[in-house]
């Protein structure tokens, strides 16, 4: 993961750098980053930030990754690919809330007063997963005051300008030109893995 800060002050530069990797290891982000530009403009003021994540897994059924058991009223799963497990549960809690959803360990779930046909069909996006746990970094790391929001998003880069009190147009302007360098932007091939791969090598 590379990140790089542009702004008037080098040492504030370092602290930003060094907050934002603390905070994607803190998320559990960390090795699902490969890039991020930080350019901070005090002057305008502007805190601009674009990120690009390594390509995120296909959406995936739940029967593909977990095992379905009726258990009276309830159901049981048996998370049979653990990389799924978050994604899973967070689905989980969306869709019945948290009180009906009943984690038994690190791969069992018990589903109280769901039937196993109300699951069968459900479906999980990792990708979509990925922006919300991103979007939740980029506001942790976001100036105090810098209220003011314009985001840009594609599959793999998020781009966001943050400022104090009004947008203007170069400050959009901005955010597109470096959305648009990130997306063109390129790694080598030993850093261009996916997640997969990436879990692999850490299995």
């Amino acid at each position: 993961m590379n990140i790089s800060v542009k702004g008037t002050e080098d040492y504030g530069n370092q602290l930003y750098a060094d907050l934002f990797k603390r905070i994607l290891v803190d998320l559990g982000l960390a090795n699902r980053i490969e890039e991020a530009r930080i350019v901070i403009l005090p002057e305008k003021p502007l805190f601009l930030i674009g990120v690009r994540t390594r390509k995120a897994r296909t959406t995936v059924r739940l029967e593909d990754i977990a095992s379905v058991e009726a258990k009276g009223d309830h159901t049981y799963l048996n998370i049979t690919n653990e990389s799924y497990a978050p994604v899973l549960l967070a689905n989980l809690w969306k869709r019945f809330g948290r009180e009906r959803i009943e984690q038994l360990s690190r791969l069992e779930i018990l589903c109280h007063g769901i039937k196993p046909d109300q699951l069968k069909n459900m479906e999980l996006d990792p990708g979509q997963e990925l922006k919300k746990e991103l979007l939740d970094a980029l506001w942790r790391l976001m100036p105090e005051g810098f209220k003011v929001h314009h985001t840009l998003a594609s599959d793999t880069v998020m781009t966001i300008a943050a400022t104090e009190h009004v947008m203007v147009e170069e400050m959009i302007s901005m955010a597109k030109q470096l959305q648009e360098e990130m997306e063109t932007s390129t790694i080598s091939e030993d850093d261009s893995v996916s997640e997969e791969e990436d879990e692999e090598e850490e299995a």
